[in-house]
């Protein structure tokens, strides 16, 4: 389920998910709304889904299966007919997800909200293709897109760029992209069969709740890159790191999760290189932390800095990253200093080094 990657509700986070349910258990419940495709026409016979949190705040719930699905009318409209103990778990209100259909092409248009009360009609849900193209430049590929705002009315839209391999984890991310975006070499690499897709997110009032509504674009196949990085196959060193070091190997995609304590990750190349940029993916850090580098060697035993991680805007989960470096090294890595007790290295999910 891809949409659920793109899936954030901070306007539903009230107390850590729990906000206290407004009907009563006996109550009856009628949800309605309608789904229509971009251009604004009925989409009729459609199956919608519904997803139920165990909380109120579907950030912060797993959703393996839908909860109850229900066709549209000709029309596009749909009603579904429910019990305020449907809505709730104990005395907190659940949180709910209606989505769209599935489409080969990739789009899709999901609605995340609370029920408070007996009668609750949803915004119209308005498919969003996105019209994405992939461009081969001289150093990357551009990704054009048509804006949110072009089919769906004017709104503080912000886009997010997801590229994505053989698996639902994202392979890079661009926030607050813009038309065209371009998707670097360094972050490609020679990765075959990858896509992208937009994703926005815009709110909506409902009597007194507010509905999250995430729209994604269909997805539009990215042509294939030839850089591969110098790092490809190196060893790595880290409590329980496992062999082949999956932060080396080409899986764009993955990710590790580091065991508790961890605030150094190493990697020996294969040979010794100047290196110029590095490309972090799928990267988090937990607690406080009062330094964070990535650092070189030419004998892993005296270190130079090569990257403040810290510097800029912060920790991010996708970077590219210029390196000060100007002698050869044939180890790096990557170095965390605690400003207490909870502060250290949390995921990686790949470590690249390029000359």
């Amino acid at each position: 389920m891809r949409w659920m990657r793109t899936l954030t509700l901070g306007g539903l986070v009230v107390c850590g998910g729990c906000t206290k349910s407004k009907v009563d258990e006996g109550q009856d419940i009628v949800l309605k709304g309608k789904v229509v495709d971009e251009a604004g026409a009925a989409l009729s016979g459609e199956l919608l889904k519904f997803y139920r949190s165990e909380n109120s705040a579907c950030a912060l719930a797993s959703f393996s299966s839908s909860w109850k699905s229900v066709k549209t009318q000709a029309d596009g409209t749909f009603k579904l007919d429910l019990l305020g103990a449907d809505t709730r778990n104990g005395g907190i209100a659940r949180c709910f997800v209606a989505r769209s259909p599935d489409r080969t092409q990739g789009r899709g248009v999901s609605a995340a909200f609370l029920i408070q009360s007996g009668d609750v009609t949803l915004p119209t849900l308005q498919e969003w293709t996105g019209s994405p193209t992939a461009t081969a430049a001289a150093q990357g590929v551009s990704v054009g897109f048509k804006s949110l705002s072009g089919t769906h009315g004017a709104g503080p839209d912000e886009h997010t760029l997801t590229v994505r391999g053989g698996s639902l984890r994202p392979v890079w991310v661009v926030s607050k992209a813009t038309t065209p975006a371009v998707l670097s070499d360094y972050a490609l690499e020679d990765l075959a069969g990858l896509k992208a897709f937009l994703s926005a997110e815009r709110d909506a009032k409902v009597g007194d709740e507010t509905v999250d509504i995430t729209y994604t674009s269909d997805e539009v196949a990215l042509p294939r890159r030839a850089l591969v990085p110098v790092s490809r196959g190196a060893t790595c060193t880290y409590t329980q790191a496992a062999t082949p070091c999956p932060l080396t190997h080409g899986g764009l995609g993955d990710i590790v999760l580091f065991q508790s304590g961890v605030r150094e990750v190493a990697l020996r190349l294969p040979r010794a290189v100047v290196a110029r940029k590095a490309v972090l993916r799928n990267f988090a850090v937990t607690g406080s932390l009062s330094e964070l580098v990535l650092e070189g060697s030419a004998d892993g035993t005296q270190w130079t800095s090569m990257a403040n991680l810290l510097a800029g805007a912060g920790v991010q989960p996708f970077v590219e990253v210029d390196l000060t470096g100007t002698t050869p090294v044939s180890h790096v890595r990557i170095r965390a200093v605690a400003r207490d007790a909870t502060g250290e290295l949390r995921s990686l999910g790949q470590l690249s080094l390029f000359e």
